[in-house]
């Protein structure tokens, strides 16, 4: 079992499920378009492994054409394609999404907070990926993606392994957010969910949070909101590194995932986490302060929330 920080870890934790694939290999992922991933899946068709791929039809941002061109690429592999299930694809004005972001192989499987492209593996962004061989976890993943690739309810027993939306993930990340003493927490967004955002308020001062500086206006509320509760908060410029990170991180648990603290990712989105513990809290907490040091100072210091998000307009961020 190994944890993985990008960008120094670059497609490597990928890799590594899809080249020691054997005989099966199943991606289940928001947006794939790294050519070194493709390469690799394309390699695995050839040597024989049966690779079933899914993705989400409509990326936050990305037209119609992007999408079809993103598809062609990987149909060219072939490897055997399917949109995500319709229950995750947008309704009415609310969106629902495939945030997931992981691959599995019989044996091996990676979750992370990562999407299979430039930006999340080796580029700018800030991103946790987690590789292991536990069969009880491979076997939840492996689950998890038949049951969406057959267009059926993962199994209840997968949530109990895994940190699962929809279903039981927000329950997961308060008891993370609750257990006792510090937490330090990286998120690219922070609500509004009520439910969090009085957890993490009620940790005052033992609470540190860092947030990209592109937050919207409704994440700026909430910022004071935890400040006025006494809880630490730092705002992480898109430059040198954009905090598209979830991870959650105290003395006895942490949490990482492609959960975002929002309503939609919490109980509508289909999204995939892990709860870790042992010496990976102190990898995840070496990490953290070093991007409190690299975010700099208080959230509301130096022109304030609004501020920061001035300076960093026109910078590009990933969903």
């Amino acid at each position: 079992m190994s944890l993985f920080i990008e960008p120094n870890a670059g497609v490597s934790p990928v890799m590594q499920v899809i080249q020691s694939a054997r005989h099966e290999l199943d991606i289940g992922v928001y947006y794939l378009d790294d050519r070194k991933i493709l390469a690799a899946v394309r390699d695995a068709v050839r040597r024989g492994v049966d690779v079933r791929i899914m993705v989400e039809p409509k990326p936050y941002g990305m037209k119609p054409w992007q999408v079809r061109k993103e598809v062609r690429v990987i149909e060219a592999t072939g490897a055997h394609f399917r949109y995500v299930p319709s229950r995750f694809v947008s309704h009415g004005d609310r969106y629902a999404f495939y945030h997931a972001k992981y691959c599995v192989n019989g044996h091996e499987a990676e979750i992370g907070t990562a999407n299979f492209d430039w930006s999340g593996l080796g580029g700018r962004n800030r991103e946790y990926l987690y590789d292991t061989t536990n069969p009880q976890v491979v076997r939840a993943v492996q689950a998890v993606f038949n049951a969406d690739w057959d267009r059926q309810r993962a199994p209840a027993w997968a949530h109990r392994v895994l940190v699962l939306s929809p279903g039981t993930s927000a329950a997961q990340l308060l008891q993370v957010i609750n257990q006792p003493g510090p937490i330090d927490v990286e998120s690219e967004e922070l609500g509004p969910y009520r439910p969090v955002l009085d957890a993490l308020a009620a940790k005052g001062k033992d609470l540190r949070l860092i947030l990209p500086a592109s937050i919207n206006a409704q994440d700026k509320q909430d910022v004071a909101f935890l400040q006025n509760h006494g809880c630490q908060v730092r705002l992480m410029p898109a430059k040198p590194r954009y905090m598209h990170a979830k991870m959650i991180v105290g003395n006895r648990l942490a949490f990482i995932g492609s959960e975002n603290f929002t309503q939609t990712s919490l109980e509508d989105n289909r999204e995939m986490g892990l709860l870790l513990n042992g010496a990976d809290l102190e990898k995840l907490k070496a990490q953290f302060d070093r991007d409190w040091a690299l975010a700099g100072g208080n959230a509301m210091a130096g022109g304030g929330v609004g501020g920061l998000v001035a300076k960093a307009k026109g910078w590009l961020s990933r969903f």
